[in-house]
């Protein structure tokens, strides 16, 4: 993060450098480019050019203090001056004198801005003698005034040219209105001044006094660009100010062309990798902010440190599994109760994996998953603690009876959908795998490892995922291939599918092993539904099978080529697998021949999600 964030710098600091270099080289711009980019202002009757700009005239054709709005529905112009909107009334472009009237003196005289008028000095001056008259008002209503008036809010007022009133009244303005318009008489009546505002008053622009870089034209399609000043009325570009560059204010192409265009690339250059390290730190500080928001809504989650850790597990001196992400060790808490604490593996990248996993157990509370009771997360050193489970994972326990192996199957199920359909959030596992499943003492089965999660909102059916997770042997097809549907909660049943028919031997785990990683039939064998077709039980499951073992041994199989088929749509919910599980025989039907190829080849590089395991203990 330090490194990226010093190379943005140093970019950045390049690129200040280099624009500084070439912040006085002329402008190329085609003759076509800079006739758009500075084409006459035109609203009603007014059309202009330098130095407004407004409108279709981009900014740089323009003073910036000097912007016209074109007010469509009556086609007249506004330009804004001290905080006051004007309605320009009429432009001469020769003389560069306007006619001004304050939109707000347009209507009623009490609905007015109450607030002094005072025009800019540094860019206009006055045609003609003006005289400031005082608006005057909340007076007190016991006293007489000449010429007084009378608003809802503002009460009472007067206009006067003196401050008479001054005392005797709260709050005044003044306005500026020519000489000519003035009476002779101490105070004008309210209905007077209106009609004197409504005509306005002419200004003069004072364009020899503008700061910056102005040019000279006779047809008034000149402005100010970033470097220089644009004719683009002619061949040529003028400018009046001091350039290196320039002979007579006129550009003379003493650089070659290949140069200004190298430049021009370079500078695009760096804005683009500026703009990239800045949206790359940022995104990396809003994902650590994401972190920071997951973890700190596990208050009620026991959080230990490092050194706490290393006691638990009595300095990591019992390992009870490995797996591709940490190492699970044996430890005792201080109440004496047994657990397993996975450390993983040291990482400086965006530990998504552990938020996942620590995110997930948290909001899960059943029987058939796995019990989160703390977690570590001390810079680059996290773990997590969770309940122990004597005996071990189910890949340790596949011989065992039909039976109980049906009560691990069918415990599972529920597991899954209580995280499709029981949390508050949606919890999509992406590794059901026998490794994954741990048993209590009662060979109950709790669904574990949630490295691999992601929470999603019920109501969103597909998921976006931007690599390959999970375990070769047991990854939905669409995880390889969009063509075969979009991932999504389906992923699991998938997953499941192939679990429960390597349970009840329907999947030769050594034939899988043996065959070639290229040859799809080692993943999706044919005979296993040849041999159901066939009720070859022997092959299948053996011989010595009660009736009711039989009977859950073929349920088993009908669920899990169910829950194998190609197309996440023909796949049934978890709650409909688990209504299967529960159900009688005779109300399965066969399922569709799932399809007996791979929808791609596997590259194991390309994405490290991907793992084959066997471990002692699941690494959770």
């Amino acid at each position: 993060m330090d490194s990226l964030s010093s190379m943005g710098f140093q970019t950045a600091s390049f690129f200040l450098i280099l624009l500084f270099l070439f912040y006085h080289l002329p402008c190329v711009p085609s003759q076509q480019e800079r006739s758009r980019l500075c084409k006459p202002f035109q609203c009603g009757d007014i059309t202009v050019g330098f130095p407004f700009w407004g409108e279709n005239r981009q900014s740089d054709c323009g003073h910036f203090s000097l912007k016209l709005n074109c007010n469509k529905p009556s086609n007249t112009t506004s330009l804004t001056i001290s905080g006051h909107n004007y309605s320009v009334l009429h432009i001469d472009n020769k003389s560069n004198i306007l006619s001004l009237s304050r939109q707000d003196f347009s209507g009623p005289f009490c609905s007015a801005s109450f607030s002094s008028t005072p025009l800019r000095s540094d860019l206009f001056q006055n045609l003609q003698p003006y005289r400031n008259l005082t608006v005057f008002y909340m007076c007190d209503p016991r006293r007489h005034f000449f010429g007084n008036f009378t608003c809802p809010v503002k009460g009472l007022g007067s206009v006067v040219q003196n401050s008479t009133y001054r005392k005797l009244c709260d709050k005044s303005f003044s306005v500026t209105v020519p000489t000519s318009y003035v009476p002779e008489e101490e105070a004008l009546n309210l209905t007077h001044l209106e009609s004197v505002l409504r005509k306005g008053l002419e200004v003069k622009l004072k364009i020899s006094e503008m700061s910056g870089q102005e040019c000279v034209t006779t047809d008034g399609n000149s402005g100010f660009t970033r470097f220089c000043c644009t004719n683009v009325s002619g061949p040529e570009i003028s400018c009046l100010t001091s350039i290196t560059t320039m002979n007579n204010g006129t550009y003379s192409d003493n650089r070659p062309f290949l140069v200004t265009i190298g430049t021009v690339l370079g500078s695009i250059l760096c804005v683009c990798v500026v703009l990239f390290l800045a949206f790359y730190l940022n995104e990396r500080r809003i994902a650590k902010a994401a972190r920071i928001q997951h973890l700190e809504a596990l208050g009620t989650l026991r959080g230990y440190n490092y050194k706490q850790i290393k006691k638990i597990t009595k300095s990591f001196t019992e390992v009870v599994g490995r797996g591709g992400f940490g190492t699970v060790y044996r430890g005792r808490l201080r109440d004496g109760r047994k657990v397993a604490v996975k450390v993983l593996k040291d990482s400086k990248g965006n530990c998504e994996d552990f938020i996942n996993e620590v995110a997930s157990m948290s909001q899960t509370s059943h029987v058939n998953i796995v019990t989160l009771l703390g977690f570590c997360y001390e810079g680059s050193k996290r773990a997590i603690i969770y309940e122990f489970l004597e005996n071990g994972s189910l890949d340790q326990s596949l011989n065992l009876d039909v039976s109980t192996l049906y009560g691990i199957a069918l415990g599972v199920a529920r597991g899954l959908e209580y995280l499709h359909y029981g949390c508050k959030t949606r919890i999509v596992h992406f590794d059901i795998k026998p490794q994954n499943v741990l048993l209590d003492e009662n060979l109950r089965p709790k669904v574990a490892d949630f490295g691999l999660a992601k929470l999603c909102e019920k109501q969103e059916s597909i998921l976006s995922l931007l690599d390959t997770r999970g375990t070769i042997g047991y990854i939905a097809p669409e995880l390889f291939s969009r063509m075969y549907g979009s991932v999504s909660h389906k992923s699991d049943v998938y997953s499941y599918g192939m679990l429960v028919l390597e349970m009840i031997g329907a999947r030769n785990k050594e034939r899988v092993q043996n065959a070639d990683p290229n040859n799809s039939s080692a993943y999706f064998p044919d005979w296993i539904y040849k041999d159901l077709e066939n009720f070859d039980n022997t092959r299948l499951l053996g011989d010595g099978l009660t009736r009711e073992e039989e009977k859950n041994a073929k349920k088993m199989i009908l669920v899990g080529l169910w829950c194998i088929q190609f197309r996440p749509s023909d796949r049934p919910s978890m709650n409909k697998v688990v209504e299967m599980m529960e159900g009688s025989l005779d109300s399965l039907d066969p399922p569709p021949k799932p399809l007996l190829h791979m929808p791609m080849q596997i590259n194991n590089a390309e994405s490290s999600q991907l793992s084959v395991e066997s471990s002692i203990y699941s690494e959770v």
